[in-house]
């Protein structure tokens, strides 16, 4: 049964302002959006009453699924709300208002699965090793990924990427098909968000890597327009 405790998933740049910023009664177990598996296990076993997620996090494809993952578990008086700011100041607002209002977003730009294979969301804090740099993996499918990483990441760049495994190192090439430069309101340092496609990637070896690692649903799809 639901008790005082309240899960908070929020962009490691808004973390900071929603501890100083955000009211929130009971305890508060805060988590990054990069370290999802964590939220949702702690969601799992501690059954709080209140799911506050970061409004811009919940506004991507990452985002939406995870707010799905945490309504399938159907625990018994669970609130899932958004944090947005509310004349002025930092609130949390009713879920269904939030995302309904929320921009369309932009496939390419997104990284939003519009390609040959499904993508998954990638639910383990996983680091990369893209060109001797880490980055963080957002989401995977058997012919490439999107990553986040603070050295810079440019269109039709050939890359070496390591990616760790349980049992040991997926060890691939790829090239970068898009890429862009972002730099949050709130975040310390910019940073490069890219979407990277596999030129020698082993179909079976990436397929069991998503079971052990990734969501077990695909991010939807959306057209180009």
């Amino acid at each position: 049964m639901p008790n005082d405790i309240t899960v908070m998933v929020a962009d490691p740049q808004h973390l900071a302002v929603f501890r100083d910023r955000l009211h929130l009664a009971g305890r508060v177990l805060r988590f990054t959006s990069s370290n999802l598996a964590s939220a949702f296990e702690s969601i799992k076993s501690n059954q709080p009453h209140l799911v506050a997620v970061d409004g811009a996090f919940a506004r991507t494809p990452e985002g939406l699924a995870f707010i799905d993952r945490v309504a399938r578990l159907a625990i018994a008086g669970l609130d899932t709300r958004l944090i947005a700011e509310v004349n002025g100041a930092w609130a949390t607002t009713p879920l269904a208002s939030a995302t309904t209002a929320a921009a369309p977003v932009d496939a390419k730009t997104s990284g939003i699965n519009t390609r040959r294979a499904p993508r998954f969301l990638v639910l383990d804090p996983l680091q990369a090793v893209v060109e001797s740099s880490k980055a963080s993996l957002v989401d995977l499918s058997v012919l490439g990924a999107q990553v986040v990483s603070e050295p810079v990441l440019r269109p039709n760049q050939r890359l070496k990427v390591a990616i760790p495994d349980n049992n040991g190192t997926l060890r691939l090439t790829a090239h970068v098909a898009w890429s862009l430069y972002e730099r949050p309101k709130h975040a310390p340092d910019p940073y490069y968000r890219a979407g990277i496609e596999f030129t020698d990637a082993s179909r079976e070896a990436l397929e069991d890597f998503c079971r052990r690692h990734c969501s077990e649903d695909p991010l939807p799809f959306r057209e180009k327009h």
